[in-house]
């Protein structure tokens, strides 16, 4: 029987769309790509979900990288937070599922700044039982010890415990260590598939 809901965040509860923030910020294409690849595809972003560099030290990085876009490289960084808007559907259901007794706990990615500013901005981040939140432990998705750490924390049992990802990576090492795991591809989707493991909305 399932007792534990274990939310993701980026394209779970929140959109995370950097292709399509970039396109609203600027308009010409080859800045989209530049920015795209130095920012958003870089080691230094996974560093920083990591917790093992600054926000400071990675904009250091992008900027030596490519100077030329050195003041657009400080605005992507200074205002991305803005693409968190939430998934339609989503936080609505973790607020039904916490008011009918299940406890509901958050496993991301995610890094510090931007943790923060979601978790000031949104009460249903807020208001859980629990989270484990990459950068604060210092590990990342898939790695099996931040799901051994959330498990632990809080005294969850795996087959207890049902957790949605929007990366089938991440569900498939969940899986592994006997949580129930459901691939969200989209609100409905995941409705229907968290009935066939019992959960009704």
């Amino acid at each position: 029987m399932i007792k534990n809901i274990i939310f993701d965040i980026g394209n779970v509860l929140l959109k995370f769309t950097p292709v399509e923030f970039l396109k609203n910020k600027f308009h010409d294409e080859e800045v989209v790509d530049a920015l795209y690849k130095n920012i958003f595809l870089s080691k230094e972003w996974i560093e920083l979900d990591r917790g093992t560099i600054t926000d400071e030290e990675a904009i250091d990085r992008y900027c030596s990288r490519d100077p030329e876009h050195e003041n657009e490289i400080k605005e992507v960084m200074a205002t991305w937070n803005e693409m968190h808007l939430p998934v339609e559907g989503t936080s609505e259901f973790l607020k039904r599922m916490k008011k009918k007794g299940y406890k509901i706990y958050l496993l991301s990615n995610y890094h510090l700044k931007a943790f923060e500013f979601i978790n000031g901005k949104y009460d249903f981040i807020r208001n859980v039982d629990g989270e484990i939140i990459s950068c604060r432990v210092k590990l990342l998705k898939p790695e099996p010890e931040i799901y051994k750490a959330l498990m632990d924390k809080y005294n969850l049992k795996p087959e207890e415990s049902v957790f949605i990802d929007d990366t089938k990576i991440n569900i498939e090492a969940a899986k592994k260590l006997g949580l129930h795991g459901v691939l969200f591809k989209g609100f409905e989707d995941m409705e229907k598939k968290l009935k066939e493991e019992g959960i009704n909305a």
